[in-house]
């Protein structure tokens, strides 16, 4: 079982953005967190507007954290994984003049995704 943790700031946060893109973008972190998590995910909006998926993700290396993004790249091919999901999270974050990046550190990894405002 996941565990989902979300804060956010007490203040609104705007942002012009296209909501189904936007949703299809945290739908693709969130379906990747959930199939590769070692444990919860943690959702944070910023009061600068980034919004950071963090879960635990033992495994992983820095390389393959840089590589999460390359089209059709998996971790792990056994999981019958396409490897578009965050490919087409960053194209559509991009589309919209944002950044999408991934960290990884401490066994644990963030995607973080900001839009200007």
């Amino acid at each position: 079982m996941i565990l989902l943790f979300i804060t956010i700031p007490d203040q609104k946060i705007i942002c012009f953005v296209d909501e189904n893109l936007v949703a299809r973008i945290f739908s693709n972190i969130i379906s990747n967190s959930i199939k590769y998590s070692d444990g919860d995910l943690k959702i944070l909006l910023t009061e600068k507007g980034e919004i950071i998926f963090s879960n635990h993700a033992s495994g992983l290396t820095e390389i393959q954290t840089g590589r999460l993004f390359d089209r059709f790249y998996t971790v792990n091919s056994a999981r019958k994984s396409t490897g578009l999901g965050l490919s087409i999270a960053k194209i559509l974050t991009e589309k919209m003049g944002g950044t999408i990046t991934a960290n990884y550190q401490n066994n644990v990894i963030s995607i973080h995704v900001w839009f200007e405002s």
